[in-house]
């Protein structure tokens, strides 16, 4: 299959780079399409919102960033700790913008899970549907994020 322009120009943005040190796909040899695809059809299968998931996401962001550097509590057996970072990253998605590289990292002590949040991963799911590749180490693995924040499907 044949690539538009604008679609070459995202698989290129989405490989390790000078801003981006490692990429946006990881280790998976899937395509943009399948791992967006893949991950919309599991928060499908669960019955949670990605609205909703997304609010989990920038609530502890948001939570842990404010806490200047301290571990805080997201939940019981979850904590948050923020890691400031000089500069900005640009979205791989074009038109997006610059982002902060800042990263709130949430654990788990219960279930053993971890998720990296940036606020350019935030928007990524938010606006492109795109939770990024497995093995990247800024993926935010939908099934993990609904397990650590215990987000239940609508009703």
């Amino acid at each position: 299959m044949k690539l538009s322009p604008e679609d070459q120009r995202l698989v290129h943005n989405l490989k390790p780079s000078k801003f981006s040190k490692e990429g946006f796909l990881g280790t998976d040899s899937r395509s943009v399409q399948e791992i967006i695809d893949d991950d919309l059809r599991t928060l499908k299968k669960t019955g949670v919102s990605q609205e909703l998931l997304v609010q989990a996401l920038k609530d502890a962001y948001l939570r842990a960033k404010n806490a200047f550097g301290a571990e805080i509590e997201i939940k019981k057996d979850v904590k948050a700790v923020f890691h400031e970072s000089m500069g900005r990253i640009p979205s791989p998605f074009c038109k997006d913008g610059l982002f902060e590289k800042g990263e709130a990292v949430v654990t788990d002590s219960a279930s053993n899970l971890s998720l990296v949040i940036t606020s350019l991963g935030i928007n990524l799911i938010e606006k492109h549907d795109f939770f990024q590749g497995r093995g990247c180490r800024f993926r935010i693995d939908p099934l993990d994020a609904i397990k650590i924040f215990n987000l239940q499907p609508a009703k």
